[in-house]
This record gives structure tokens, C-alpha cells and sequence, in this order.
């Protein structure tokens, strides 16, 4: 693919700033000229994004040159199916969560990870969770920009706040 059809994003100096690069991703897709593909430049694999952005009519091309990913997403040709959603199958969401079997839940700790790794972390886990089980997360802060990602694989989530930097999250399917 041509550089001049890209509009490029380093997403590198964001997550060195400490931010989660999400929104400026986001930004970055909703302003995308029709015609252009967006490069994105970042020091991991944004696995994540490969499926927000599918549900928004994009593939993905992604090579490693060196310490940098660079991951070109295009929109997909018009007609062409739409990736297979991650996570479990679907249903209303809302409502209160679920308790589950003891033998059904894992369990996590994101908490000192820096942004974007705990949602990485979580959405990994999540592909590997064993049907019907619940996944119990120990975050730093109440993951906003989780909830959606977790509406679109088919899983809602109720967070409590144990003390100040300590939250607990737990995921079930819908």
C-alpha cells in the first residue's frame, strides 16, 4: 500500500505520555477520507483494535519493522463480511450480574499496568475463558472505555470500587 494512501498515526508518543491512545484512534477513524487507509505506528500489537475497527467495515495489514508495529487498516469492499465477533454470543445487556459456580470464575489483576495493557489483558482473557465461566479483574481505575468493547464481543460487566485505586470488575456473558 502507497504512503500517500495512508494518513499515519504514532501512537508511540501517546502511550509514552501515559495516555490511552483510544480516543485519538477513534478521532483519527471518524475523520478518515473515504479513499485513505489509517498506518498506525505503536510499540505492540493492537490485537483490540483489530476487532473494534471490523466492526466498523476495516481490515487490517500488520507487519513488524524492528520495535515498531505498523498495522494499516483499510475499509473492507463493500459486501464483504464483517469478522467474526470475539467472546460469547449475544443477548440483551444491562441488568444485575449474575453469581456463578466457584469453579467458573478466573480471575485477574491488571492493576500497575499501563494503558493500553490492561484492556489488552482483559480482552486476551476473555478469548480464552472457558464457556459460562466469570472473569474477576482487580483494576486501578473504573475502565470506561472497556464497556463497549465488552457490549460489541457479546459480555456486560458491573464494577465496584473496593478503595481508592482498586476496583473490581466483573465480566459475565450476556
Amino acid at each position: 500500500m502507497n504512503n500517500d494512501d495512508c494518513v499515519v498515526l504514532d501512537v508511540r508518543p501517546i502511550l509514552a505520555s501515559g495516555r490511552d491512545p483510544f480516543a485519538d484512534i477513534m478521532a483519527a477513524v471518524n475523520a478518515l477520507p473515504p479513499e485513505k487507509s489509517l498506518k498506525i505506528l505503536n510499540t505492540f500489537e493492537p490485537v483490540p483494535l483489530y476487532h473494534v475497527l471490523g466492526g466498523k467495515g476495516f481490515d487490517h495489514d500488520t507487519k513488524q519493522v524492528g520495535d515498531i508495529y505498523e498495522i494499516v487498516f483499510f475499509r473492507r469492499a463493500r459486501g464483504e463480511a464483517a469478522p467474526a465477533p470475539l467472546g460469547g454470543a449475544g443477548g440483551p445487556s444491562g441488568g444485575r450480574v449474575p453469581p456463578g459456580p466457584p469453579d467458573k470464575i478466573v480471575e485477574i489483576d491488571v492493576r500497575g499496568l499501563e494503558p493500553p495493557e490492561p484492556m489488552v489483558k482483559i480482552l486476551e482473557t476473555l478469548n480464552t475463558l472457558p464457556p459460562g465461566a466469570r472473569l474477576l479483574v482487580h483494576h486501578h481505575r473504573e475502565p470506561a472505555l472497556l464497556y463497549d468493547k465488552l457490549d460489541a464481543r457479546g459480555y456486560r460487566a458491573k464494577t465496584e470500587k473496593i478503595d481508592e485505586g482498586h476496583y473490581l470488575v466483573t465480566i459475565v456473558p450476556k
